[in-house]
């Protein structure tokens, strides 16, 4: 199971949680299992990749973003997605 940045574990809200995405399809699949508890932006990186943000987040919302991202890349047969919780990088859990 990831662990958490320091800020989550100390009970500061995170500013910010960073998924790169492979394609835009990919990310708006992303998207469509993070809209119904988070709000979500999609930011193109270059022609190829994109980044799903997700802005402040509760550590129990990071924890369901988490596990969302691991189905996520389990489901499309992705390879290992970076990660970012406040700009720094955490593993994920088992889908």
């Amino acid at each position: 199971m990831a662990l958490p940045c320091a800020s989550a574990v100390e009970g500061i809200p995170i500013r910010s949680i960073r998924i790169e995405a492979p394609s835009q399809g990919a990310a708006a699949l992303l998207v469509q299992d993070l809209v119904a508890f988070v709000p979500t932006d999609v930011v193109p990186l270059d022609e190829q990749r994109w980044e799903v943000r997700v802005p402040g987040s509760s550590e129990d919302e990071l924890d369901a973003v988490l596990h969302a991202v691991a189905r996520w890349v389990a489901a499309c047969d992705l390879e290992r997605r970076h990660v970012l919780v406040d700009d720094e990088p955490v593993e994920l859990p088992e889908a």
